[in-house]
């Protein structure tokens, strides 16, 4: 996850390792398609006679069923139909980290292959390595960085879940975005937050108080694609595990509350040439992107609609995105713009960029880097030009030609059916991706909510 994580080559230095950190215990696991990082821990003897290197097999459940560990029933890859056999988990030895809050414990992500050595397509980690390969194949390395926001609620998750998540206390009250004085308050949570990830590998350059009550935002640095979503992946993990310590809960739910603000994914992307050169810079025009960088911003406009359901893939993401909510919430562009979906940074040196704003925290980092990435990639291969900018505020502006689906099933839809999408993507990726989206409309349309129950016991 960092430049300066421990090189380990061979037994002998993964040994070393060991015996100079006090190494007991290797926390690993591979990230699912709701962007959870599922695993085991495996006991430092194991790991470095045969973990390390020729991984360890778990259950393809881990594709089978919903967050909730609930059986998916008709997907074509795993079910009770094939018995749930084995995939593998491989350790990806450069992730090595140590956990800075688990005395004797370190830390490795893996990537997933079929026991016969295959990629498992399903992947999301595969799916983005398999992207940034094909972008190293025409010239360019993807560079990415992440901003997540997220919710802090006072009570240990356990304690949320036994009041049945009711009554909900933030750990700071009311709207106090960007206050240095009012950060001070929470900064023993925050503060260890940087600290802890930052000796973890993980460098947090800025944190700050958002707009919700006991909301809070963290900008990670720069780096290349893969990094990028590891970190993004890692980071909401770890602000679960150290958050929880302090007896809190951290949520990176969409919408948590109708009164409360939304919580995004906010993530700049770029392009380097193999050369080195910054492919978006414009030192002729630093009023706008380069043409390259122009294309690739084009192509996630263009791709948008038919992205949607990778970028807000729970059926609570649709509520961050109704109305003007600081959310890209249609397939629109504008220069330093953030009421449109995709805002461009121009520069004429390393600062040239571009956000994408559509994504929700609940989102799963590798695949909305994916995402981003192929429909940018698309647009650079294709030549596209990206329509008219949107000046001024994009949400009276946006109409039915640029609205992005309104509801999960919308969005499923429009991926099941883009043939685009299924080139860049895959169609096993998409189809299972799409069946897992309406099983998760499913099971909330069965639902009883306590809207209905309010609304409607006593006067029907």
């Amino acid at each position: 996850m960092s430049t300066d994580q421990p090189a380990v080559a061979n037994a002998e230095d993964l040994q070393r390792f060991v015996d100079e950190h006090g190494i007991t215990t290797f926390k690993i696991g591979a990230v699912d398609l709701d962007g959870i990082w599922r695993g085991k821990r495996i006991a430092a003897p194991y790991f470095i006679e045969r973990v390390s290197t020729k991984g360890t097999n778990i259950c393809n459940i881990l594709f089978g069923w919903d967050m909730q560990d609930e059986p998916i029933p008709g997907l074509r890859y795993t079910g009770w139909q094939t018995g749930y056999p084995d995939i593998t988990l491989v350790p990806d030895m450069s992730t090595l980290a140590l956990v800075p809050w688990e005395p004797g414990t370190a830390s490795v992500i893996c990537d997933i292959y079929e026991v016969d050595g295959t990629p498992l397509p399903l992947s999301p980690r595969i799916l983005l390595r398999r992207l940034v390969d094909q972008a190293a194949e025409t010239g360019y390395e993807p560079m990415s960085g992440y901003e997540l926001e997220f919710y802090v609620l006072r009570g240990s998750p356990n304690e949320l879940a036994s009041a049945g998540y009711s009554a909900l206390e933030p750990l700071t009250r009311g709207s106090h975005t960007y206050s240095v004085y009012r950060d001070t308050a929470s900064e023993y949570i925050l503060g260890d937050i940087r600290r802890q990830l930052a000796a973890y590998g993980i460098d947090i350059e800025a944190s700050n108080s958002e707009n919700g009550p006991g909301q809070f935002e963290v900008n990670m640095r720069y780096c290349n694609a893969l990094d990028a979503a590891d970190r993004a992946m890692m980071l909401k993990h770890s602000v679960k595990e150290l958050v929880a310590r302090h007896g809190c809960t951290a949520s990176f739910i969409a919408k948590l509350s109708t009164e409360w603000a939304g919580s995004s994914a906010h993530v700049h992307q770029s392009l380097v040439g193999t050369d080195g050169a910054l492919v978006f810079a414009n030192p002729d025009d630093p009023t706008r992107l380069s043409p390259a960088g122009e294309a690739y911003l084009a192509g996630i406009v263009d791709l948008a609609k038919d992205l949607t359901a990778l970028y807000l893939p729970t059926v609570n993401s649709y509520k961050r995105t109704e109305g003007g909510s600081w959310a890209g919430s249609s397939a629109t562009w504008g220069t330093d713009n953030r009421t449109v979906a995709v805002r461009s940074i121009p520069s004429s040196g390393a600062a040239a960029r571009v956000e994408n704003r559509i994504a929700g925290a609940d989102a799963n980092p590798y695949l909305v880097i994916a995402a981003s990435l192929a429909a940018g990639l698309h647009g650079i291969s294709k030549g596209l030009i990206p329509p008219a900018p949107i000046i001024g505020n994009a949400y009276e502006q946006a109409d039915s030609s640029t609205a992005l689906p309104h509801t999960l099933e919308a969005a499923a839809d429009r991926l099941e059916t883009s043939t685009t999408a299924r080139t860049l993507l895959g169609d096993a990726f998409v189809d299972h991706f799409v069946a897992t989206r309406r099983w998760e409309v499913r099971q909330f349309r069965s639902a009883v909510t306590e809207w209905e129950i309010a609304r409607y016991l006593e006067h029907i």
